[in-house]
């Protein structure tokens, strides 16, 4: 009877240990929302950028991110609010640590300029999916009327209102050129970045990456900054 009762202890001593193994070993549903939406959104970053926006579709994106596509829809209503999601990503990724900064700096205008350029040719050399998919779905999404698009406009408006600051004060303490208006030389510049990102996507490993910043970076400047008499 004794040795009955001891084996039953130590079965339910088993169990008890078994149990507390699986609760120590699962994952919270927070945790494992997290991770998939995570899968999904750098499945779409990697599609959207390759392939493009239009012909991805959420069997492709699911497929990428090991899911179902119901899974997809669960987190996502549709493409249009995945993208939208993925923008805010990268918005916070690519803009928002150098734009706050470069607000925070108290270099000169060059100096922010530089800094600028050298953000954007640091970021596409080491994840350059993050820059290029503002270039090519801003490409994407002309006169489409979406929270995307929405989104897109959004981002590169900031961008244009960041540089014109930049461009602004410099014209006001003499340092850069005031012969053409901020707002003007600010589009220039953007133009370029999307540029040198677009050239470096274009032609890979073909060409000098830090090459090709060292001279977007000495062209802006050329054009910016005011040369002594």
């Amino acid at each position: 009877m004794m040795r009955v009762k001891l084996a039953r202890v130590r079965l339910l001593s088993i169990q008890a240990m078994q149990t507390n193994t699986v609760k120590k070993q699962r994952v919270p549903n927070s945790e494992r929302r997290k991770a998939s939406i995570k899968a999904v959104l750098d499945s779409a970053l990697g599609l959207f950028v390759t392939q493009g926006y239009d012909t991805t579709s959420m069997d492709d994106i699911a497929s990428r991110a090991g899911l179902t596509k119901g899974a997809v829809y669960f987190y996502f209503k549709d493409k249009v609010t995945l993208l939208h999601a993925l923008l805010e990503r990268t918005e916070s990724q690519l803009f928002d640590p150098i734009f706050d900064e470069l607000r925070r700096s108290k270099g000169t205008a060059a100096d922010r300029i530089i800094r600028l350029t050298n953000w954007f040719a640091r970021i596409g050399a080491e994840s350059p999916e993050l820059p290029l998919l503002h270039v090519l779905v801003s490409l994407q999404m002309l006169n489409r009327e979406n929270i995307a698009a929405d989104k897109v406009r959004s981002v590169y408006g900031r961008m244009h209102d960041e540089i014109t600051a930049i461009i602004m004060q410099g014209q006001e303490s003499g340092e850069l050129s005031a012969d053409l208006p901020a707002s003007e030389q600010a589009a220039v510049f953007a133009a370029l970045i999307d540029g040198l990102l677009l050239e470096w996507h274009r032609w890979g490993d073909k060409v000098d990456g830090r090459a090709l910043a060292r001279s977007a970076r000495n062209m802006i400047l050329n054009g910016l900054v005011v040369n002594p008499a």
